[in-house]
């Protein structure tokens, strides 16, 4: 291909050859504009006259009834009312005959007939003055009253008959000398739209041709390119100056896209291997994570596990052995629910184990210590074990133990619509003064911690628990954590 010294930009060819279709177009339709607004104006101004035409008529006839209800009724109360309405109409004929003088032209016809309907408009008000001062009008009175509504009558057929079939007329010939060059300037447009046309058309097939086999030949190598071929020979730079860049880039694309196919290769052998060792380093975690709240829920404050076996041997005394025999068996199922080592249990096995360990409490404390589960009717959720019994234990060792009377623990279960809420309150000593008497046993603030651990490893921070005094004496906590029907430790 030869290579084409001449340079010229392909932006100037196209802005050059739209701007002469558009000058074009913007004189022609500047001619057709101002020829179509100057005939909308001629028509505006017919409507205008017909209007007005008809407010005269409309004005004369109003007149009229006006004169016959005063001199025919001859109502005292409502004959001021009237003569003013009269006045007000022939106003109002008078601006029309001047808006129609204004806007009639120079036709001598149209001028003697707006002065005959002038001068008929002064008799009928010379009559209509006369027969004011007369009212009520005698016999001999009552020639004003016919002469002016005749001349009422006349002008009212006057206007239509002879002054809007003038200006009909008129009208007529300028539209018909309208249509004739409206028919010159059609012919005129389409002409010069063919013309437009034609040259553009030519104009744009230049340019096609001028440009097409540069952009012939970057095709046939991009298409080359895309099949993985490149070794295509470069491009000879041809055409216009936009395309001369093109083809110098097509050119160094080719070149540098070989050596960078070689770079993202390795660049995609280094991301899998470093996605895979982030895909270990995540089961590793998960696994951490997993070992932390299995370690978190072998955490069971070992002092109850010594009350209830003492708590059984002074029973196994003094009784015959029966509620020995019932405590046992609660004792050694609350030992194998906690030797489970599950990370997740159904709602109603966790209230199944508070139950077994409230009854047990209940045996130790005996009257001292009272207590009541409210359970909403629920699906069952799955929960990590051993995460109520805590707030449990620490509402009686905590809040009911120091006190010499003891007193009531309640547990309330509420299922919304996407949570689970957990409250413990007790009437005890409170949870502030709690905190200052202290304890050689676990600290309340140990047993927390431990939960809200492990509410943030099974939930990922979507549960939460909040502690605090009770109104009215004792202590309330509040745990809320997401309904959930699977283990996603496990699973």
């Amino acid at each position: 291909m030869k290579e084409d010294r001449r340079e010229f930009r392909f932006s100037q060819v196209l802005v050059t050859s739209h701007l002469l279709i558009i000058i074009s177009l913007i004189v022609l339709g500047s001619i057709l504009f101002t020829f179509v607004f100057s005939r909308l104006t001629m028509l505006q101004m017919q409507t205008r006259q017909y209007s007005t035409i008809r407010v005269l008529a409309e004005s004369i006839a109003a007149q009229r009834d006006l004169l016959r209800t005063m001199v025919l009724e001859n109502r005292e109360e409502n004959r001021a009312s009237v003569v003013a309405e009269l006045e007000r109409k022939e106003q109002e004929a008078r601006e029309s005959l001047v808006e129609l003088r204004k806007n009639g032209g120079d036709d001598e016809q149209q001028f003697f007939l707006l002065r005959g309907i002038e001068n008929g408009l002064d008799f009928v008000k010379n009559r209509r003055d006369k027969i004011l001062e007369h009212l009520p009008l005698i016999d001999t009175e009552f020639s004003y009253f016919y002469a002016a509504d005749i001349t009422y009558q006349y002008l009212y057929e006057y206007v239509y008959s002879r002054y809007l079939a003038r200006e009909v007329t008129l009208d007529a010939q300028e539209v018909a000398t309208m249509q004739e060059d409206i028919s010159r300037l059609r012919i005129t447009a389409l002409i010069v739209t063919l013309a437009l046309t034609v040259l553009y058309t030519l104009l744009i097939l230049i340019i096609v041709r001028k440009l097409s086999e540069p952009i012939d030949a970057m095709v046939r190598t991009a298409h080359e390119i895309t099949r993985g071929n490149l070794d295509t020979p470069d491009l000879n730079l041809s055409g216009a100056q936009e395309l001369r860049y093109l083809e110098d880039s097509l050119n160094s694309m080719k070149a540098s896209l070989a050596e960078r196919i070689t770079a993202l290769e390795e660049n995609r052998r280094l991301e899998k291997k470093v996605h895979a060792q982030e895909l270990q380093q995540m089961n590793v975690k998960r696994e951490l994570d997993r070992a932390k709240l299995l370690t978190l829920q072998a955490q069971i404050n070992p002092h109850f596990l010594f009350n209830a076996m003492n708590t059984i041997s002074r029973t196994a005394l003094f009784e015959n052995a029966e509620e020995t025999q019932e405590l046992v068996s609660d004792l050694s199922l609350l030992f194998r629910y906690i030797l489970d080592q599950r990370s997740a249990v159904p709602l109603s096995e966790e209230l199944q184990f508070i139950t077994r360990y409230l009854k047990i409490q209940k045996a130790r404390f005996a009257d001292r210590l009272s207590y009541s589960l409210h359970l909403d009717d629920h699906r069952d959720v799955l929960i990590p074990p051993l995460l109520i019994q805590p707030l449990v234990e620490n509402a009686i060792i905590h809040g009911l133990e120091p006190k010499e009377e003891g007193g009531h623990v309640r547990l309330t279960v509420q299922h919304l619509t996407r949570k689970v809420v957990f409250t413990v309150s007790d009437d005890g000593i409170g949870y502030e003064e709690s905190l200052k008497s202290g304890s050689s046993r676990e600290h309340p603030h140990v047993g927390i911690a431990n939960i809200r651990k492990r509410i943030e490893l099974y939930y990922g921070g979507k549960g939460s628990i909040t502690i605090g005094d009770r109104k009215g004496g004792g202590t309330e906590v509040v745990l809320k954590i997401p309904y959930r029907k699977e283990d996603r430790i496990d699973g």
